[in-house]
């Protein structure tokens, strides 16, 4: 089975702008801009921040080497580490952000804050029992959100992000399978108010760790 380690954080506030540009200064300069283009400090925070947690991951696992060297990008902009055997993905919501690793694996992990919804606005989202189940469930956003971070999940650890229909993506015994490809999905609650899931093409365990930056 393989091992999937989720690193995250937690932000309620600004750093002090010289905490900030000594953690930025880490970056490459592409994605140095890439942060300066966020409007909100929110944002700014939430992109450096997953940047840093996928260093200490790194470094958990012995690699301290420059990584940005490696970092490329498909044809769909998901990212990954040239001439390594890891893959990576960052995910954040409200003030929380998750950094999933794995070795000879390929993954994805999304976290959501539970907002109040409009559930109006999704109905191509889901297949038809999952809808069923939604609307007929005790706690609706917890059940809406439990699909919609399985979804995520594996979209983004196949790469294809929304090419893929989502109302497509069924769950069965926390399998998913889409074109022939098959992936195996968790969801958990990671912290009040906050639903999250990650999918892999191979079972595997996770551990989490947690890294406070400021």
């Amino acid at each position: 089975m393989t091992q999937i380690d989720i690193f995250f954080t937690s932000f309620e506030s600004q750093m002090e702008q010289h905490l900030f540009e000594r953690y930025l200064s880490l970056l490459p300069p592409d994605l140095r801009e890439r942060n300066s283009r966020y409007i909100h400090w929110q944002n700014r925070h939430s992109h450096l921040l997953g940047k840093l947690l996928l260093l200490e991951a790194l470094k958990a696992r012995g690699i301290r080497t420059d990584i940005w060297d490696y970092l490329a990008y498909d044809s769909y902009q998901r990212p990954y580490l040239n001439s390594y055997t890891y893959d990576f993905n960052i995910s954040h919501s409200g003030n929380l952000v998750l950094c999933a690793i794995g070795k000879n694996v390929r993954l994805g992990v999304d976290i959501e804050e539970n907002k109040k919804i409009n559930f109006n606005n999704f109905k191509s989202v889901m297949t038809a029992a999952q809808w069923d189940e939604v609307h007929k469930a005790e706690d609706p956003i917890n059940i809406f959100y439990k699909y919609w971070t399985i979804k995520e999940s594996v979209i983004k650890a196949d790469g294809r992000g929304f090419i893929i229909p989502l109302d497509q993506l069924e769950v069965k015994d926390n399998v998913v399978q889409y074109e022939g490809r098959q992936w195996f999905v968790k969801d958990f609650k990671f912290a009040n108010a906050y639903s999250a899931a990650l999918a892999s093409d191979q079972l595997s365990s996770y551990s989490v760790y947690h890294k406070s930056f400021y």
